[in-house]
């Protein structure tokens, strides 16, 4: 979420994919079957077992759920003592008798985190005041790079007939973003936030990430206001910030658009113009992302709110593009 095009190369999709988070289920599943498939294995064929354990371990790993570090030691050590049971020889005595008990606290932790994570993924259901235009605070993913191609906010605009206070900049961090909520008037009811890409990409230390984020937020969540926020895609190595954004939204009440349908928008064929920034075609998507999100605290003088899918479908992508771009 850089300023210019130069400073980025266009992202693979294996690493779109595993920063959407969704490699945690394929990895658990994998690990689940491993456990039970080992009870029942000749011990020639443990090597396969092995393999398809580190496998499932590095899909796990890699989706960066945010979990506290404290379930991320509990779940490790578990993996630990369950590995060491399961692959000593019968003659270990108490420790291959750990081999049971370890299994089992394994799998029910396989079935638990990835249970809890799914709360996350799933799209909010937004209440609040109806507003009758929408604040945009972010980097050039909402400004743009060029002139070019439409910002998805002007889209969005252009879509639902809503207006749109664009308040993002190219190339802007979270300490930029506290600039940009200077600007938000008591009369704005309804702030979108998608901003923090470039504080990954550039490796701002996690604390003032976390100290500016929570200066933006504190001066957003006001009484009659509804704040959402994109969640961002996450690597291992920045799982703190995705700890930070949920642990800030919590306190601060904000909604959190989850990481993997952003991830969704700009992995879909020709949506973006080099990798990331938005083309044509990806804006229209990210515009029927925001509008299906936050249809209820908008929808009131909207062009087109009769057709704004309802219900279940609200979650549903397939939805909004059959709404907006058939």
């Amino acid at each position: 979420m850089t300023d210019s095009p130069d400073k980025i190369s266009a992202m693979n999709p294996v690493a779109l994919y595993f920063a959407s988070g969704d490699s945690l289920y394929v990895g658990a599943s994998l690990l689940g079957l491993v456990i039970l498939v080992a009870f029942f294995t000749e011990y020639r064929l443990r090597w396969v077992l092995r393999v398809a354990t580190w496998v499932g371990l590095a899909l796990v790993v890699i989706a960066s759920p945010p979990f506290s570090w404290t379930v991320d030691a509990l779940f490790l050590t578990s993996f630990v003592i369950w590995y060491v049971a399961s692959n000593v020889g019968s003659r270990a005595g108490k420790v291959s008798r750990l081999r049971l008990p370890a299994s089992a606290v394994l799998l029910v932790l396989l079935l638990l985190l990835p249970t809890l994570e799914l709360l996350h993924r799933r799209l909010p259901v937004v209440v609040g005041q109806v507003s009758d235009h929408l604040v945009v605070i972010g980097d050039s993913i909402s400004s743009g790079i060029g002139s070019r191609e439409l910002p998805w906010p002007a889209v969005f605009q252009q879509m639902t007939g809503i207006s749109v206070k664009n308040l993002a900049r190219p190339g802007a961090g979270v300490i930029e973003g506290l600039q940009m909520a200077a600007h938000v008037m008591p009369k704005d009811r309804v702030v979108l936030i998608e901003i923090g890409g470039n504080d990954l990409l550039a490796g701002v230390p996690a604390s003032e990430f976390g100290r500016s984020l929570k200066a933006i937020l504190s001066c957003l969540a006001i009484p009659g206001r509804t704040v959402a926020m994109f969640e961002l895609p996450l690597l291992p190595h920045m799982v703190k910030y995705g700890q930070i954004q949920r642990r800030l939204a919590a306190q601060y009440g904000v909604w959190l658009i989850p990481k993997r349908y952003f991830v969704g928008v700009i992995s879909e064929a020709d949506a973006t113009s080099d990798g990331l920034h938005l083309s044509e075609v990806g804006a229209k998507r990210m515009a029927a992302l925001v509008a299906g999100v936050l249809r209820p605290v908008l929808w009131a003088t909207a062009r087109r709110c009769a057709a704004w899918p309802l219900g279940p479908e609200q979650r549903n992508l397939d939805a909004w593009r059959s709404v907006y771009f058939a």
